[in-house]
């Protein structure tokens, strides 16, 4: 190799290995896929959902999914009863499709075994209200990416944690649903103890506050016991 050829070699791999080392060439990790959103349009559902409503005046049933329908009739609030500590019950209803964050529900009702007295008058009938105002008890210990038993795992229950706790129906939130899925916002979760509970980075993805996201089936429509089957 000629003696001028060396420098200008020297020369150009050293300016590869500063480029290769320099921030803008390293590959930043892809960020984690955040948990499936519901799918466009109007969605069939079958599950049983509870009304996490705490206003006394109730909760709106409208005809449409929006608060620009007209309002059909009212669901009561949670129901506390006198025991130490009180008992809570909420109203249960069917929920039948999902659109935009609402639902689709029917058939709602007080459960004879949680409150005292005779049921309380409300909406029997067909129509929707807000997934803001709706939680599940899912008796399934691993949440999925998507509605899919095959799915990736985002939240995995550990040493027999399962979702149906009282502070798991408390803190969820419905925000989606397909078939026999219901697609659940956490917020955290007041609990003795998390070691049991792994939540994935694509869980969180896109959610402030410490939230959390997954898609959980095994839908439990009791809130006084489990549900055998499912």
């Amino acid at each position: 190799m000629p003696r001028t050829a060396a420098p200008a070699l020297a020369a150009m791999l050293a300016a590869a290995l500063a480029a290769a080392a320099s921030p803008a060439a390293r590959t930043a990790p892809a960020p984690p896929a955040a948990v499936a959103a519901p799918p466009a349009g109007e969605t069939a559902c079958a599950f049983g959902a509870f009304v996490a409503e705490t206003d006394p005046a109730g909760l709106n049933v409208r005809a449409g999914p929006g608060t620009a329908h007209a309002v059909l009739g009212t669901l009561p609030p949670i129901r506390r009863s006198h025991d130490d500590p009180p008992i809570q019950a909420m109203v249960e209803v069917r929920v039948v499709a999902g659109r935009e964050g609402w639902f689709k529900i029917e058939g709602a009702q007080d459960n004879d075994a949680l409150i005292e007295g005779p049921q309380r008058p409300m909406f029997k009938g067909a129509g929707w209200v807000s997934g803001r105002k709706l939680t599940v008890k899912s008796q399934a210990g691993v949440g999925r990416q998507r509605p899919d038993a095959k799915a990736p795992a985002v939240l995995i229950g550990r040493d027999g944690v399962v979702f149906d706790s009282d502070a798991f129906v408390a803190s969820g939130r419905l925000a989606g649903c397909s078939g026999g899925w219901a697609l659940v916002e956490y917020a955290p979760i007041e609990r003795d103890g998390d070691a049991g509970l792994e939540v994935k980075p694509a869980a969180k993805a896109g959610l402030a506050g410490g939230r959390f996201r997954a898609w959980v089936d095994r839908i439990c429509a009791l809130q006084e016991t489990s549900c055998d089957g499912v």
